[in-house]
C-alpha cells in the first residue's frame, strides 16, 4: 500500500525526529519489562467456558448417583462442579495419598484418563457396598494410605464402572467413549498417563449424604479438542430416543378412538321440501354405484372406497389407504 506522505515529507519527518523536536516511542513502553512467550505452550488454545462440557458432566452426575444408591442402599446424592484446565504436572501433584488414583481406558482412538477417589470416600463406598449402613470413617483413618486388598479392589473397580457406564451415556451424543476402569495405580508416576506439559480437563464430582468426598477424572485435552467447539456451544436438546417412552407411546396412539364416516352420496334439497319429508319418502343422491364413496377420518378426507355387502352387512372396501402396500381393507359400516 502506498504511503500517503510523499519521499520530502517522510525524510523531513525523520530529520525531525532525530533533532528532537518531534517526540518518537520512546516513553512507558522503553522500560516495559520483557516477557518471555512460548509459541509451543497449549495454554492458549483455550478461552472461556464450555457449556456442553458442564451439561455433560450434570448428566453424568445424575446417572452416576442413581446407579450408586440403588447398587449401595444408601442416600447418595451426586453434583458436577465446575470442569477446569490444567496441566498433567498439576494433576500429579494430587496423586498424594490418601487420595487413590485408577488408569481408566477412554475407549479406541481416545487415549487414557485418571480418575482420583478420596480416600475417605474409598472407604465409605467399600463399607457401603459390602452391607455396612452406618459407614463411618474415623477421622485418623481419614488421612491414612488406602491399602487396598485383591477383593477391596475389585469391589471399587465396580463401583467406579458405575461411573464409566454414566459417563459414556453422557458423552455419546459428542463422542463415541467406552471408557473401562483398567488398575488401581499405588505409585504416582505410573499414573502419569501423558506428559507432563500436556492439558488435562478436570471433571469433578461430589458426594453427599451417606457417603462424602470428591471424585475427580482427568481427560486429555487432546481427546476432546477435535469436539472443542462442541463443547463451549450452547448445549443442544439431546437427539436419542427413549425406547421405552416411543413404546408406551405407541400402545396409547393405537388405544385413541378415532372416528370413521363413509358418504354415500349427496342431495341438494330446498327448505320447503326439506320441511315437506315424511317416513318413507325417498332421497336421490347424487353419484352412481361405480362413483367412488369418501371416506373421512375425524372429519377429514383421508380414503375412498367401494360399497359392499359382507356377511349380510353394508360395508366399504377401500380402493386407496395409507399404504397402498398393504392391499384394500373392508370396513363394516
Amino acid at each position: 500500500m502506498s504511503s500517503p506522505l510523499d519521499q520530502s515529507e517522510v525524510d523531513a519527518l525523520m530529520a525531525a525526529i532525530q533533532d528532537g523536536r518531534v517526540a518518537g516511542d520512546s516513553g512507558k513502553d522503553a522500560d516495559a519489562p520483557v516477557v518471555p512467550y512460548d509459541l509451543t505452550s497449549q495454554d492458549r488454545i483455550i478461552r472461556g467456558q464450555m457449556p456442553t462440557l458442564d451439561s455433560i458432566n450434570e448428566r453424568v452426575a445424575s446417572t452416576f448417583g442413581s446407579n450408586l444408591a440403588g447398587r449401595t442402599r444408601l442416600d447418595v446424592r451426586v453434583t458436577s462442579a465446575p470442569s477446569t484446565l490444567m496441566k498433567f504436572v498439576d494433576v500429579g501433584a494430587m496423586f498424594a495419598p490418601p487420595t487413590t488414583v485408577w488408569v481408566v481406558n477412554l475407549g479406541p482412538g481416545h487415549g487414557l484418563g485418571v480418575l482420583l477417589l478420596d480416600g475417605p470416600l474409598g472407604r465409605s463406598l467399600l463399607s457401603g457396598a459390602l452391607g455396612d449402613r452406618k459407614v463411618r470413617v474415623d477421622a485418623t483413618a481419614a488421612e491414612a494410605r488406602l491399602d487396598l486388598t485383591s477383593v477391596e479392589r475389585m469391589v471399587l473397580k465396580h463401583l467406579l464402572g458405575m461411573f464409566t457406564e454414566a459417563m459414556a451415556g453422557a458423552w455419546i451424543e459428542i463422542l463415541s467413549f467406552k471408557p473401562d476402569v483398567l488398575r488401581c495405580e499405588s505409585d504416582p508416576r505410573m499414573a502419569m498417563v501423558a506428559p507432563p506439559s500436556d492439558l488435562a480437563i478436570l471433571c469433578s464430582y461430589e458426594l453427599a449424604g451417606a457417603v462424602s468426598g470428591r471424585l475427580q477424572i482427568a481427560i486429555p485435552y487432546a481427546t476432546v479438542e477435535p469436539v472443542k467447539k462442541m463443547l463451549t456451544s450452547p448445549p443442544r436438546p439431546g437427539s436419542s430416543v427413549d425406547a421405552r417412552f416411543s413404546e408406551a407411546l405407541a400402545k396409547d396412539l393405537e388405544n385413541v378412538p378415532v372416528e370413521l364416516r363413509v358418504e354415500m352420496g349427496r342431495a341438494t334439497l330446498s327448505f320447503s321440501r326439506l320441511l315437506d319429508l315424511k317416513v318413507g319418502d325417498l332421497l336421490m343422491l347424487e353419484g352412481s354405484e361405480s362413483t367412488p364413496l369418501p371416506i373421512y377420518v375425524q372429519g377429514r378426507r383421508k380414503l375412498t372406497g367401494s360399497p359392499r355387502v359382507v356377511g349380510g352387512s353394508l360395508a366399504v372396501a377401500l380402493d386407496k389407504g395409507f399404504s397402498e402396500a398393504r392391499g384394500a381393507r373392508t370396513f363394516a359400516s
